[in-house]
């Protein structure tokens, strides 16, 4: 019986060539899809979980009650892992972690001329860190690693890349070579392998934290103090109940900030697992919100969807031509139940053999994941027996989906009808104004409507993100990064890069006014009485900063070289300017009456006002214009932002390159334009994920919709041949056969914009509420989705119903 169930398919399959095909293909990139989520979505949960302590370490995160609400800070104070280790001492460890610095590097080299090298991701980490993360050492010691200021342990990577050709994998006799960074020599201690791509803690090299110590200044064992680069992890021992540490951190709150901020101030611990995936703190690197893992999973099932309701559109257009073969078989006392199984055997063989395909392509749309969706997925890294279980699922449920309502019709034709050739569409289960065939392509037009609408509006709003006035300019400004501590060279520089013709100006800076690395402190007016203050972010700047970058001054005067301090300067007071939200905060309705006036910031330090700025955005748009303080620390800057005379290519400003290396000739030279910059910073990273997915996914979406669409065509026109031929016959033209056809389902495309246009409007209304600053949620929109749907439809539903009208009506009528 199974043989002839068997020869009986592959008949069919073969007499019903072209429906196959397109039932296997929409089946087998709906499945691909679903496999690159499913790959997509292990990788995001998979963060850290590969440590052997994932379960009982936490980052250590706190969160600040202010006038605005609630502030969620993955980085703490600097001191917190010492404290951790000195209050508690039944904690198994406690690491803290700077992240992300980029480092000079020069490798003396036998023939005399050294290799220079620009590296990212150089990490500081203390003698701890090792102890709390399971990366595999392959040369060196853990005990004490990273314990002295002059060590760096590089990752295989970074050793092959300085020693390829001298360690031929023999990386024991690295240990102990001196590499020179920052003009400062370091003495290899460690290779570690290569950091995973699903790590929070992502680095090429560590070095120690002492040298981090003692780069920075004494501001940094300020508790009011933080920077977004800080991290602290601390691990429990086995058995050891997190919230009982949560709860007695408030100890550490209490003895290092005043009673007022210590009502405000709270620290919690954080699964290790979640940092990745927890939006309110942020990751170490990038945190992927929730939001989108559902958003993802929500398109994956409407891919799917898509996919089962093309096949069951296709399967029942096909169910006449089999009535006769159903109706012999149940006269030879075939059962319902038999004719069930067949038809189920049927779609779980093309199902199994769609399955097969999406596997070979699925990496394929992982590298489209990796392309369009900006993340680093490794297709033969996720492939593992999880994946095959997915898959098995998959197959097993679209078998049921898609296979178990066109069996279930199939089987319930009458022989009588079936074999006078007598089906129609009610026979099929399709008859009447609201048939299950016509809320199935409505439904395929619904959820390609919302995938059109999600798409245009993610579109305009990110538009609106990259072309929005930002209150500064960012055009015609190159970025080059200097070294640090080389404070004597940045006049020169100036003076050598500002003579040449292609240059208009070049300010020394921290940053430009948008950056994702900051600097915070705190400021309180002292004639208010309020030991509070607020939160600043501050700038070190010099007097050329507001003319490269167009910013207005709106009262006071600008910074002068006069007001530069210097590291040795003993003075706690500094001018500075502020923006007008900053001026507001400090309760100053008139912004002239805040000149003059000095302000006290953490640590004691007297700021006075010299200056007022127009807001500008220093944060992307889905955040308020934060307070901003801009001041002149000459030693602390380590970029320099070149406003070019003309617009011209970054690459094309050699002059300013030759002036760069002349003056840094062990420094590896490195400039983009600012555009380059903010696209380096990933501001809007889960935005462009979501684009790219609404992209991506719309396309797929409408594909194997109208691949449905033209089955649904097929189906009528089959139904519907002997009445064409009539018409025809008595005089109809081929524009009036093709309105017949196109009439229907232009009603089924406005009554699923009916359902789509609502739906949508809240979900995106949900979405643009997460910025501050966006889009108006215009008519507009869902004008341009409805009439991108019905130009799909039209064009799809017109090549088959233009074969139908021009067919010859003889061929249709000879049975008759």
């Amino acid at each position: 019986m199974i043989r002839n169930y068997l020869i009986t398919t592959l008949r069919n399959f073969r007499r019903n060539s072209f429906s196959t095909v397109i039932n296997i293909l929409g089946l087998t990139l709906s499945l691909a899809c679903c496999i690159s989520i499913y790959a997509f979505i292990k990788h995001e949960h998979s963060f850290d979980t590969w440590h052997e302590k994932a379960d009982r370490t936490f980052r250590v995160v706190g969160q600040y009650k202010g006038e605005s609400g609630i502030s969620y800070q993955g980085h703490v104070a600097f001191p917190m892992a010492e404290a951790l280790r000195d209050e508690f001492a039944e904690i198994e460890t406690a690491t803290r972690v700077v992240m992300g610095q980029n480092v000079n590097v020069k490798i003396d080299k036998e023939s005399g001329t050294p290799a220079i090298f620009e590296e990212d991701n150089a990490v500081f980490v203390d003698e701890h860190f090792l102890q709390t993360f399971d990366y595999e050492l392959l040369a060196g010691q853990t005990t004490n690693l990273l314990s002295r200021p002059d060590e760096v342990v590089l990752t295989r990577e970074l050793a092959d890349k300085f020693f390829g050709n001298e360690v031929k994998g023999d990386y024991q006799q690295l240990l102990g070579k001196t590499i020179v960074m920052e003009q400062r020599p370091y003495q290899i201690s460690g290779i570690l392998e290569n950091a995973p791509r699903n790590t929070n803690v992502t680095f090429r090299m560590l070095t120690s934290m002492q040298d981090y110590i003692q780069r920075s200044d004494n501001w940094i064992y300020d508790w009011n103090q933080g920077s977004s680069d800080w991290a602290t992890f601390v691990t429990l021992p086995e058995g050891y109940d997190p919230t009982e540490l949560e709860g007695r951190l408030g100890i550490l709150v209490e003895k290092n900030y005043t009673e007022d901020r210590a009502a405000r101030r709270s620290y919690h611990l954080q699964p290790l697992p979640e940092v990745h995936t927890d939006e309110r703190y942020g990751g170490t690197d990038y945190a992927t919100p929730s939001i989108l893992i559902v958003a993802f999973i929500t398109m994956g099932i409407i891919v799917l969807l898509t996919a089962c309701i093309n096949f069951i559109n296709l399967s029942t257009a096909q169910s006449v031509k089999r009535a006769k073969e159903i109706g012999i078989r149940k006269a030879l006392g075939s059962r319902k139940r038999q004719i069930v199984l067949q038809f189920m055997g049927e779609t779980f063989i093309i199902t199994a053999v769609a399955s097969l395909l999406a596997m070979v392509i699925a990496g394929e749309f992982v590298d489209a994941f990796n392309q369009f969706l900006l993340v680093v997925l490794d297709y033969g890294l996720a492939l593992d027996t999880s994946v095959i279980y997915f898959l098995v699922g998959l197959v097993l449920m679209v078998t049921l989906m898609a296979g178990y309502y066109p069996a279930r019709i199939l089987a319930g034709f009458k022989p009588t009808e079936a074999l006078k050739q007598s089906m129609t569409a009610k026979n099929t289960g399709f008859a009447g104004k609201f048939s299950l065939r016509k809320t199935l392509v409505v439904t395929q037009f619904v959820i390609s409507q919302l995938l059109i609408i999600g798409t245009i509006v993610v579109s305009s709003q990110m538009n609106f993100v990259r072309e929005s006035d930002l209150g500064f300019a960012k055009e015609d400004i190159a970025v080059v990064f200097i070294p640090q501590k080389e404070e004597q060279n940045l006049d020169t520089f100036r003076d050598k890069i500002v003579a040449q013709a292609a240059v208009a100006d070049v300010s020394f800076c921290t940053g430009p006014p948008m950056s994702g690395s900051n600097s915070w402190t705190g400021i309180r007016n002292p004639a208010q009485g309020d030991e509070r203050g607020f939160g600043i972010e501050r700038k070190r700047v010099d007097p050329q900063y507001l003319s490269v970058f167009d910013i207005e001054l709106v009262a006071g005067r600008n910074l002068r070289e006069e007001d530069r301090v210097l590291p040795a300067d003993s003075s706690d007071e500094y001018n500075v300017l502020l923006n007008k939200k900053a001026v507001a905060k400090l309760g100053f309705t008139n912004i002239e009456d805040a000149l003059g006036e000095t302000m006290i910031t953490y640590g004691e330090t007297k700021a006075t006002i010299v200056g007022v700025v127009e807001d500008f955005f220093n944060a992307p748009l889905q955040d308020e214009i934060h307070p901003v303080m801009l001041h002149s620390q000459g030693e602390s800057v380590w970029m320099a932002a070149v406003k070019m005379a003309t617009p011209q290519p970054v690459q094309q400003l050699t002059a300013v390159e030759e002036s760069w290396k002349e003056l840094y000739p062990d420094y590896y030279y490195s400039a983009m334009s600012l555009d380059e910059y903010f696209e380096y910073g990933a501001f809007y990273v889960i935005e462009d994920v979501m684009y790219q997915g609404f992209r991506l996914f719309a396309f797929l979406s409408i594909i194997i919709g109208c691949l449905g669409l033209y089955g649904l065509v097929s189906y009528l026109a089959l139904q519907r041949r002997k009445e064409i031929g009539v018409r025809k016959t008595l005089g109809a033209t081929v524009s009036h056969i093709l309105y017949l056809f196109t009439k229907e389902f232009a009603w089924l495309v406005i009554l699923a914009f009916v359902i789509a246009a609502p739906l949508g409007y809240f979900a995106m209304q949900a979405w643009l509420e997460t910025f501050v600053y966006k889009i108006p949620l215009g008519i507009g929109y869902f004008v341009l989705a409805l009439v991108a749907s019905m130009l799909i439809a039209l064009v799809t539903v017109g090549y088959k119903s233009l074969r139908a009208a021009t067919a010859n009506p003889v061929d249709s009528l000879r049975n008759e």
